[in-house]
């Protein structure tokens, strides 16, 4: 069976024509999009000096977790060493039996009790 080479000829014409259309098609595209551009220049713009602030706010916020966290810790301390003392028990810093010191017994826990707490993570029941 051989092949027409005439056939062959118009297929790849037509294969030319539609990549000339979508081309085309392409360029009206740009052309829409070229008026949005500045607006969304702008918006971008706006959106990264946004951004700038809410890095400081949650620096702030940070920082004031973690000042919160160092007042419960040091009280829960001084609380559980008093209690203790008076108690005649011996001293377990890592007893994390009672809630008192499984929320407030360590910085790090402190600050993940007040983070939970802020974002609805610990049920207060």
């Amino acid at each position: 069976v051989e092949a027409d080479p005439g056939g062959a000829g118009i297929s790849q014409f037509r294969v030319m024509r539609i990549l000339r259309v979508t081309r085309l098609i392409r360029v009206v595209r740009v052309s829409r999009i070229i008026r949005f551009i500045r607006a969304l220049r702008t918006l971008v713009n706006q959106i990264l000096f946004t951004m700038k602030s809410l890095v400081w706010a949650m620096l702030l916020l940070g920082l004031v977790i973690f000042l919160f966290a160092i007042i419960f810790t040091q009280s829960v301390s001084s609380y559980r060493i008093d209690n203790i003392e008076k108690a005649g028990m011996p001293r377990n810093v890592g007893d994390f039996t009672d809630p008192l010191s499984h929320f407030w017994g360590s910085l790090p826990r402190s600050m993940l009790t007040l983070y939970k707490a802020i974002t609805g993570g610990i049920s207060w029941e």
